[in-house]
């Protein structure tokens, strides 16, 4: 199975990235509904092979595309698939989200018996770079491909489970830091097998809301572990990576605008008008419809309605808009609305001039 241009686009994904990064017309903006386990139920899947079969994986990602034709394809390996490599246990229901088992750090102690991953030898990391190889062979001139690899805070939290952590950001912060030393070692080394098959990088930290740990523990905890991957990824790959944030971000924007960000996806409480004039004049911007309200449970005009007003919202980015869902879709979502989302795409921003 190959991918093909969606019939209803004038460019490809990649034709539309490409003028956007150098300033030419597009005939629209780009358009990525987070879709993760709804395309299990989509494509008839099993969530197990979703996540661990690279023929599956691939299958899964190009039969999606060729339906909806959004304008990036993501793959593992996630926070799931890193922590796994370093012997966290998940547990994968044969319908619904995967969802982490007992905490794989019970004691600090074990670090010292801990090394990172290395992506060229990992079996579990593997299972992603065939999926690489096989979705950049068939779809890599048509749309990007990126590997999400997670954010270091919340593989943190999945290695050590979130209480504990919270508890020993104070308690303990050295080993703290020295985790998340490992866990960062751990995600460069699966920069390096993206960029090893011409992806990008994807990342997104939900536990790292600040919502949840505060601007203060933002800028100890997270910021340079955060910022030293999103310059590494650049370097390796020389794209820059996608980054999605949960939670009401205002109180950390200073730090986000100084990542190398190809965008900053917000989460749908977030103010999208605010983010495009304050944010979008360093980083892209993308967001931000309710991936519940509108994309599970609205009509057909809702859902038409909230694109065109994130459309007329994220244009005002000096750096550049995508539209997104706010999350991730949940996994029960009617395929129809999605078709209707990137329909809504289509109609709300066509013939885009610079």
């Amino acid at each position: 199975m190959r991918a093909h241009p969606h019939p209803a686009d004038q460019m490809t994904p990649v034709e539309r990235k490409k003028a956007l990064e150098e300033g030419r017309d597009f005939d629209r903006y780009p358009a990525v509904p987070f879709m993760s386990e709804f395309k299990c139920l989509f494509t008839g899947i099993g969530v197990w092979d979703f996540w661990h079969d690279p023929v599956k994986m691939a299958e899964a990602e190009l039969r999606v595309f060729e339906r909806f034709g959004q304008d990036r394809i993501v793959i593992g390996p996630n926070t799931r698939g890193i922590a796994e490599a370093l012997g966290a246990e998940y547990v994968y229901p044969e319908n619904g989200v995967p969802y982490a088992g007992r905490p794989k750090l019970s004691d600090y102690g074990m670090l010292e018996g801990m090394e990172p991953v290395d992506a060229k030898s990992n079996p579990r990391i593997r299972d992603f770079a065939r999926a690489a190889e096989l979705l950049m062979e068939a779809a890599g001139e048509i749309v990007p491909v990126e590997a999400s690899i997670g954010g270091p805070f919340t593989l943190a939290a999945n290695l050590r489970g979130v209480e504990l952590l919270l508890r020993d950001l104070r308690k303990c912060p050295l080993e703290v830091q020295k985790t998340l030393r490992l866990i960062t070692d751990s995600q460069k080394s699966c920069i390096d097998m993206a960029a090893e098959y011409g992806l990008g990088i994807a990342m997104a930290d939900p536990v790292a809301n600040p919502m949840l740990v505060g601007p203060k523990i933002y800028e100890e905890f997270v910021f340079p572990y955060t910022k030293e991957l999103t310059d590494y990824a650049f370097y390796k790959t020389g794209k820059k990576v996608s980054l999605h944030m949960c939670g009401k971000t205002n109180s950390i924007w200073k730090y986000l605008a100084k990542y190398e960000l190809n965008e900053i996806s917000l989460d749908n409480i977030v103010d999208l008008e605010e983010a495009a004039k304050d944010l979008g004049r360093f980083v892209p911007i993308a967001g931000n419809v309710d991936p519940v309200e509108v994309m599970l449970n609205g009509t057909a005009d809702e859902i038409r309605e909230a694109v065109a007003r994130c459309i007329g919202m994220g244009e005002k980015a000096e750096k550049g808009y995508t539209l997104t869902t706010g999350c991730d879709i949940p996994e029960t979502t009617r395929p129809e609305q999605v078709d209707v989302f990137m329909d809504a795409a289509r109609e709300y921003s066509r013939n885009c001039h610079l």
